[in-house]
C-alpha cells in the first residue's frame, strides 16, 4: 500500500512528464531525427551527416573552429563526425588560401551525395513540417516550394 506521500510524489512526478517542455522538445526532437534517418538511409546518411554536409557546401569551405560554433557542437563531436565524412570521401581538409589554418571542402563525391540526397531530405521536411503543423515554431513559414 502506498503512502499520501508516495502518492503526492506520483502525482507531481506525472505533472513535471506532461507540462515540461525539455522532455517534450526531446521527445519531439527524437522523433523527428529518426523521420529525417529513414528518408536519408537509402542513401546512405544520416541526418548528422546530412547537416554538416550542406553546412560545409553552404559556406564553399569551412574552418573547423567556425563550423563548430556556427552549428553549436563541440569541437571534438565535430571532428568525430568530420572524420567519418572524410574517411567515406566526402570532406577533405585543404590549406585556407588566407593562410589561417586548414579549411573543410566539399569533394566532388560529397557534392553528388548531397544533390542525390536533396530530394529524401525535402520529403523528410515535408513530413516534419505537417507533424510540427507550424504549431510549435510561431512565426517559422515552410520555403516555397516545401510546403
Amino acid at each position: 500500500m502506498r503512502t499520501d506521500q508516495e502518492r503526492e510524489v506520483q502525482a507531481l512526478a506525472a505533472d513535471v512528464v506532461a507540462d515540461c517542455l525539455a522532455y517534450r522538445a526531446r521527445r519531439l526532437s527524437r522523433e523527428i531525427t529518426r523521420l529525417y534517418n529513414d528518408h536519408l538511409r537509402p542513401v546512405g546518411l544520416n541526418v548528422t551527416e546530412m547537416n554538416l554536409l550542406a553546412a560545409v557546401a553552404a559556406q564553399g569551405g569551412a574552418q573547423p573552429a567556425r563550423l563548430s560554433r556556427g552549428l553549436q557542437m563541440e569541437k571534438s563531436t565535430l571532428s568525430r563526425n568530420l572524420k567519418r565524412l572524410a574517411d567515406q570521401g566526402w570532406v577533405a581538409m585543404r590549406p585556407n588560401p588566407e593562410g589561417r589554418g586548414d579549411l573543410v571542402v566539399v569533394t566532388g563525391e560529397g557534392a553528388t551525395l548531397l544533390r542525390l540526397a536533396i530530394p529524401a531530405w525535402e520529403e523528410a521536411q515535408r513530413r516534419a513540417l505537417k507533424l510540427l503543423d507550424g504549431a510549435l515554431i510561431p512565426g517559422f513559414e515552410a520555403r516555397e516550394g516545401l510546403s
